[in-house]
């Protein structure tokens, strides 16, 4: 496409795209506040680590409701076809269980989702050749509890 040649009408999301609501993946579970990723079929998943191929999970927020099912219970779609129930997913900055792998120099730094409330400052455990934890967003805080305020609007991708 050229470039603009004259001023253009740019729509943005009314709430900035901080709520995403997804379909939620066959036989799958997913529990409020757990941190949600899109899998490669497109449906919401909890956060997980990979095994033996690289992470294709994106993670896209906080489990925030159920769309399609009952409010305020978690999106439990098992058994049940791929996009049955949906969730909301919320960006923001959550605070998050951390496997004490993240220090004061991380702070800025990129955090990984081990599972669905789990982050760690590598992308992979100790000794693995592919990236296994998907980029889950900023670290922004160490709470003195040893907990993580982490920013799910700031995220990157990991070189595998």
């Amino acid at each position: 496409m050229a470039a603009l040649t004259n001023s253009r009408n740019t729509p943005e999301l009314s709430d900035s795209g901080r709520m995403r609501i997804l379909g939620v993946e066959a036989n799958t579970n997913i529990y409020l506040g757990g941190i949600v990723a899109i899998d490669a079929n497109g449906y919401a998943v909890p956060a997980s680590a990979t095994t033996t191929t690289a992470n294709a999970l994106r993670i896209v927020g906080r489990a925030e409701r159920v769309v399609n099912g009952i409010p305020g219970e978690n999106a439990l779609n098992n058994p049940g076809a791929a996009g049955a129930i949906s969730i909301t997913a919320r960006k923001g900055v959550f605070l998050y269980d951390q496997d004490n792998s993240i220090t004061l120099a991380d702070l800025g730094m990129v955090c990984f989702a081990i599972d669905d409330h789990t982050v760690t400052a590598t992308d992979r455990a100790s000794g693995a050749s592919v990236q296994q934890y998907a980029a889950a967003g900023q670290v922004v805080a160490l709470d003195p509890s040893g907990q993580v305020w982490v920013d799910f609007w700031h995220q990157a991708t990991a070189a595998a």
